[in-house]
């Protein structure tokens, strides 16, 4: 059984709340549940799983929005000062995760216990058996900096660090390729995404926590903020500050206004975007909290310019995408988007809220919802129906095993 989750956004706590901590205890009865159905098989009978693997498709990490950034190195940039930041970062992000990361790392080492089967194919709950489990963390845009420091830090818990993986028709990345926002990737240049995450969200989070009042309050607001595509900013910001007091959500819409005029000042100065335009509009979009998402039909255009679907690729087998709303119908072929979906419409597939539709577009339908995360279950041709697929939405309510027989390929990290 292969299980997919992402976007678990842990930071440094710099300046972001931390996720709810009861997000990986919903995740392993989740886990435990589908194991349970899965071990019953065509036949009807029932027989433990052979292996679990868990794949956490990007952005385990948040390495970007830090105030370590805030002031020397950046973390598009080359050389040593630059690298040992990234460790520096990615190092804390790892200490500060580690109640979000304990169950991961004990699935690593002991396995998943199910209920062992007796001789007529029936589960016996007073005895168990240990499932082989793989544990994989995929890169994503805002944790590229696993593909250096990652492996150093995973090992000693037996999980793999890769860019991808791969086995028995599905196919698993974090797809921040994909998003027009993190392409023209040059030396020394931020992408949009980037770019966003550092020069916007994490100057208004170090904003908010100098205004006196605001501290506590801007910590939850940069959570809801971080856990959202960049574009959706404005609308979630619009409404939480509706909910506020006036003088608050003043205080917080001018630290707003403030981050924006500058990020778009240091864009332009870094040529974030070759297109003419483009951080202008973003601009203008950003800025109009008060009005969203009534937008200009110019900034309209090129918004949805910029939020594009995937590529064409293969029919065949499964695409499970855990980046922020890369997605679209393929014919005859499925794409799951993990992450939450983009601002713009996705074209002639209407792809929404639709949790299920074999053969076309598939969207976990929690992403509108602040603080929302989700995990999909594929499971293999010998356990239960072949193919069949289970979406969980994860929201924010508030002795080692053998190794595991994986048929499965782990890209290397670049």
């Amino acid at each position: 059984m292969l299980v997919v989750t992402a976007n678990w956004g842990l930071g440094d706590g710099s300046l972001v709340a931390a996720p709810d901590p009861s997000l990986p205890g919903r995740l392993s009865a989740e886990v435990h549940r589908a194991a349970w159905r899965a071990g019953f098989r065509h036949d009807g009978r029932y027989r433990p799983l052979e292996r679990l693997v868990l794949v956490l498709a990007g952005d385990t990490f948040d390495t970007l929005v830090s105030d370590r950034w805030l002031d020397g190195a950046r973390p598009w940039e080359r050389g040593r000062a630059a690298a040992a930041r990234r460790e520096e970062v990615l190092a804390a992000a790892w200490r500060a995760g580690r109640r979000h990361l304990a169950w991961v790392f004990r699935l690593a080492r002991r396995g998943l216990v199910v209920p062992a089967a007796d001789r007529h194919g029936r589960p016996v709950p007073a005895a168990s058996v240990r499932v082989p489990t793989h544990v994989v963390i995929l890169t994503g845009d805002r944790d590229a900096a696993l593909a250096a420091c990652g492996p150093a830090l995973a090992e000693r818990g037996g999980i793999g660090v890769g860019s991808g993986w791969e086995a028995d028709g599905v196919s698993v990345t974090h797809g921040a390729a994909f998003d027009p926002l993190g392409a023209d990737d040059r030396d020394g240049a931020p992408t949009l995404l980037q770019s966003l995450a550092v020069d916007l969200m994490a100057r208004f989070g170090a904003a908010l926590r100098t205004r006196s009042g605001t501290a506590a309050s801007g910590r939850r607001l940069m959570r809801l903020l971080a856990d959202a595509a960049p574009l959706d900013a404005p609308q979630r910001l619009a409404a939480v500050l509706a909910g506020w007091p006036q003088g608050e959500s003043q205080t917080m819409l001018s630290a707003w206004h403030g981050a924006v005029e500058r990020w778009g000042r240091e864009a332009r100065r870094l040529g974030c975007a070759e297109e003419p335009g483009v951080v202008d509009a973003i601009a203008g979009w950003l800025h109009a909290v008060a009005v969203a998402p009534v937008v200009s039909p110019a900034v309209r255009r090129v918004i949805e310019a910029l939020v594009t679907p995937l590529p064409a690729r293969s029919a065949a087998g499964m695409f499970v995408v855990g980046h922020h709303g890369p997605s679209t119908a393929i014919a005859g072929g499925r794409v799951v988007g993990l992450g939450p979906p983009p601002l713009a419409p996705r074209g002639p597939a209407g792809c929404g809220s639709v949790r299920w539709r074999h053969g076309d577009c598939v969207e976990t339908g929690a992403a509108r919802l602040p603080g929302r995360r989700s995990a999909v279950a594929v499971l293999d041709a010998d356990e239960g129906s072949a193919g069949v697929q289970e979406w969980w939405p994860l929201a924010d309510d508030g002795q080692a095993a053998d190794a595991p027989a994986v048929r499965g390929r782990t890209s290397e990290a670049a």
